[in-house]
This record gives structure tokens, sequence and C-alpha cells, in this order.
């Protein structure tokens, strides 16, 4: 699969997933317009929708629909986004800019902001808990892992390391910590959660993990990287911020091979499903190249 066909694929998960979440933002109370802009003013600045792509991949490998996995996609992303408004707030991460556009914090306040995650939180699980489309046994299963990865076993355990270890001189398990709970949990969760759909075998739904495991490693490396290496205005993002940041403890050289040898063990995780797997091929080698 070339690179063109997965760029016209992100394309085309970014319409679904777009249309779907300003439905599922549509109904709006006066009093909370301010509330309902600072959610929709993260939710809706320019990101790549990487997660449901994902999510929309993995469907693939198990027959699942796209129409069968939108909702979950749309409350992956709202996951996604909620902790980016929470990591840019001054008292964590610190950033000013976030794609391009000022953090939301600094447009309405951190007050605001706050809910607004919250609120972004709370709206995908409802997402889920809702949809009509899934068997009961199956939404169970989804919000469950959805909840651990939110969660201390998740993302917010890997703020907090990420804020309370993170400096110069950190170990590699440390650091291997944040980026787990940080960032590739929620990769792990938008494969897993997807394969859950698609009653996936246990061996398969291993694969998948690993590969998400392994993808989302790679993919905050790179990210480092480029945190280490580009100005804000190249990356959209606040330059310098990430106090856990590979490149800075490792290097250049060391860091770029390493987030190669993690994409080939993703890479290596997916064989099991012959020629289904070649999206996620594609997906995994665009991941690093950062080429969307």
């Amino acid at each position: 699969m070339s690179m063109e066909d997965i760029q016209i694929y992100f394309q085309e998960t970014k319409n679904i997933v777009e249309a779907k979440m300003r439905e599922l933002l549509a109904n709006e109370e006066p009093l909370l317009k301010v509330l309902h802009e600072s959610m929709r003013y993260s939710l809706f600045s320019g990101g790549k929708r990487i997660r449901p792509t994902f999510c929309f991949m993995v469907g693939e490998l198990f027959d699942v629909p796209r129409e069968k996995l939108v909702s979950l996609a749309c409350a992956l992303e709202m996951i996604h986004t909620a902790s980016l408004i929470i990591d840019d707030l001054p008292y964590m991460d610190n950033a000013s800019v976030r794609r391009g556009k000022p953090a939301n914090h600094l447009i309405f306040g951190q007050d605001v902001a706050v809910l607004a995650s919250i609120g972004l939180l709370a709206k995908a699980f409802q997402v889920i808990a809702n949809d009509s489309l899934l068997s009961s046994d199956t939404r169970v299963r989804v919000i469950s892992r959805l909840s651990a990865v939110v969660g201390i076993e998740g993302m917010a355990g890997g703020q907090f390391a990420d804020l309370k270890y993170s400096h110069g001189s950190m170990e590699y398990s440390i650091l291997e910590y944040v980026h787990l709970h940080k960032t590739a949990s929620l990769f792990i969760a938008s494969g897993s959660t997807a394969a859950m759909v698609g009653n996936a075998a246990e061996n398969e739904l291993r694969a998948v993990e690993e590969y998400a495991r392994t993808i989302g490693f790679a993919f905050q490396i790179i990210d480092d990287l480029l945190d280490l290496t580009e100005e804000t205005e190249e990356s959209g993002n606040s330059a310098g911020q990430d106090k856990g940041n590979f490149a800075k403890l490792f290097g250049r050289e060391k860091s770029t091979q390493r987030a190669r040898e993690y994409t080939n063990r993703a890479l290596e995780a997916i064989q099991i499903f012959d020629e289904k797997n070649q999206k996620l091929i594609a997906f995994g080698n665009m991941l690093l190249s950062r080429n969307f």
C-alpha cells in the first residue's frame, strides 16, 4: 500500500470522525456557551486523527465496518484531546502553543480549560455507553479498557511520573514508564478496543496490543526528536516543553535507531494477519517518517 493511499485514508477518517464529533457536540446549553467553545476549540484544532485512523485499520483486520467503529473513534479522539488540554497547563507541561494555535488555557483561562477537559472525558464515555451498534458486553469491555487508560494505570500515572521523576539524569526505566503510560497506552487502547469490537481471538488481541505498544514508543521517540530540533512554528507545538525527552537523554543517533527498532518489532507482531496487515505496515512506516 502506497503512502498516497494511506494519506487518502487519513483524510477520509478525518472527514468521517469530525462530522460525527460535530453531531455529538451539537446540543448546546446557552449558559455553557464558552465551555462548549473551549471544548470545540481544542477538538477541532487541526489534529491528524491518528488514533481514530488506527482504530479503523485494526477494525478492518476483523472485517468491522467503519460505521460500527465511528463512535469509538470519536471517543478516542476526545480522550486524546482532553489529555492535551491538561498537559499544556502551566502546572503540568506549561506549553503555550498546541497545533499551531495558542493553548486552550491561554484563550479560555485555566479554570475553563480544566472543565473542558473533564467535559470531553465524560462525553467520550457517554458516547460509548450510548452506542447502539455495540452489544452491552462489548460496551462494558470497551469502557473498562478506556477507564484504565485515562486513570493512574494509564495517562494520569504517566503524567505524574513525567512531572515528578523526569530530569536530565533519569533512568531509562522511568522514561520507559512515562512513554508507555502517557503515550503508548492510548495507542494500545485504540487498537485493543477495535479488536474487541471485532471479536478478536486472544492471540490476535495480543498481536494488536504489541504492535500498538511498540508503535506508540516509536511515535513518542520521533516526537522527542522533533521537539529537540524544530522551532514551534514548524512543529505546531511548544518546543522543548517535555521533561522526559528521549532524545535529550540519549542523543539523536541512538534515538533514531531505537525508533526504527520499535517500528520493526511492531511490524513483526502483525505478521499473523498475513495480507490483511498492509495498511498497518504502511501506517507504521508513515509514523516513523512523519510523512503525513
